[in-house]
């Protein structure tokens, strides 16, 4: 609603920070009562808006991180090793989606079923595409080799 609201108020979409950040507001309130996170979880919240892309990591609590890179859940320690040994700024979609793939197979040591990986893009269009199983499969192919 937040971001409905800002776009008929200012005649503009919402930035991605500025979401993020009503999230985190939203999250964090709950946590103003002993014991309470009913949320309990971290988000991780891509999009790209006239500042260009962004990449924002949550937590429970309500904070938030801006990224280039970043990645939540078991694993997560091997794959930021990995973005900080292998990102690197101006990467094209194809090797952005490469390295993830990469930094993933070093998380499951190698053994990544290409039925429970699903990629989202979100390009300058401003658009959110999912793609297909076979495009995702041969993302795969390309970043691991015949998996």
């Amino acid at each position: 609603i937040d971001a409905q609201i800002n776009e008929i108020t200012y005649n503009r979409k919402i930035e991605i920070k500025t979401l993020v950040k009503r999230i985190c507001d939203f999250k964090q309130t709950y946590t103003q009562y002993g014991g309470v996170r009913p949320f309990g979880t971290a988000l991780l919240i891509a999009g790209v808006d006239d500042s260009g892309p962004r990449l924002f990591s949550t937590d429970p609590s309500g904070a938030m991180i801006e990224y280039k890179a970043t990645s939540e859940g078991a694993g997560r320690d091997e794959v930021i090793a990995y973005f900080e040994k292998y990102y690197r700024e101006g990467m094209d979609k194809d090797e952005a989606i490469i390295l993830g793939l990469k930094a993933l197979s070093k998380a499951v040591e190698g053994k990544i079923n290409p039925d429970a990986i699903e990629i989202g893009v979100v390009d300058s269009s401003k658009r959110f595409k999912k793609l297909s199983p076979e495009e995702t499969k041969e993302y795969i192919k390309k970043a691991l080799g015949g998996v």
